[in-house]
C-alpha cells in the first residue's frame, strides 16, 4: 500500500526494510543532524529491539508504521507515525532523509503533509507532535513550514501515560535539548 503525492510516494515498510531504514538514519551524510557524543548513534541491535515489529507490517496500523519515502523511483528516506488514543489523541511523527542531495527541496515537507492528511482521514487524528533535537535547525524550519508550532511549556503528561511517560516524556534528546512542536488541524 502507498500514499501518493505530487513528487513522492510513501510506501508502508516491511520487516525486510528495517535495516535500510536504520542505514538511512545512521548514514554518514546526515548522522550529525541527529547524533553526537552526548546523543550516540543507536546500534543496529538497539534500533531493531526498540522499534516494534508491527510498525513494519507493510500496511497501515492504528498503532503506527514506518513508511519509505520514494522520489523518482528511489528510496530517499523514512517517515513514521506512532498514534496515541489514551490521553490526548495524537500522532507523533519522525522523519529522516538519507542523503544531503534531497534535503532542502521540500520533499520532507511533502512527506509530512501527505502523512498528516492520511492519518487525519483514516484515524480522525487532528493533533500531531514532532520532537527533534534542538540542534537540527533546518529540520525545525521545515516543520514550521508544515504548520508546526513550538510548544514553550510542553507538558508530557498531556500526551503520555505510564511507561510511555517515563520513556518518551523528556524526548530523545532530554528535556533541555528536545524541541517540542505541535500541529493541530
Amino acid at each position: 500500500m502507498c500514499i501518493k503525492g505530487n513528487r513522492i510516494k510513501l510506501v508502508f515498510a516491511t520487516k525486510k526494510d528495517k535495516k535500510l531504514i536504520y542505514e538511512m538514519l545512521t548514514g554518514e551524510e546526515v548522522i550529525d543532524y541527529m547524533f553526537n557524543d552526548q546523543h550516540p548513534v543507536p546500534t543496529w541491535d538497539e534500533f531493531n529491539e526498540d522499534e516494534p515489529e508491527i510498525f513494519f507490517s507493510g500496511k497501515p496500523t492504528k498503532e503506527g508504521s514506518y513508511l519509505l519515502i520514494y522520489y523518482n523511483g528511489e528510496v530517499i528516506g523514512s517517515i513514521s507515525y506512532s498514534n496515541e488514543f489514551r490521553k490526548q489523541v495524537h500522532s507523533e511523527l519522525d522523519i529522516w532523509i538519507g542523503t544531503n542531495k534531497y534535503l532542502g527541496i521540500g520533499l520532507g515537507r511533502e512527506a509530512i503533509n501527505l502523512l498528516i492528511d492520511y492519518l487525519n482521514k483514516e484515524y480522525l487524528i487532528d493533533v500531531f507532535l514532532i520532537r527533534p533535537w534542538i540542534e537540527n535547525i533546518n529540520a525545525i524550519k521545515a516543520y514550521k513550514k508544515c504548520g508546526f508550532q513550538v510548544i514553550d511549556n510542553f507538558n508530557p503528561e498531556f500526551f503520555y501515560v505510564g511507561d510511555d511517560l517515563k520513556e518518551y516524556g523528556d524526548g530523545d534528546y532530554g528535556k533541555d535539548e528536545t524541541i517540542n512542536l505541535i500541529k493541530r488541524i
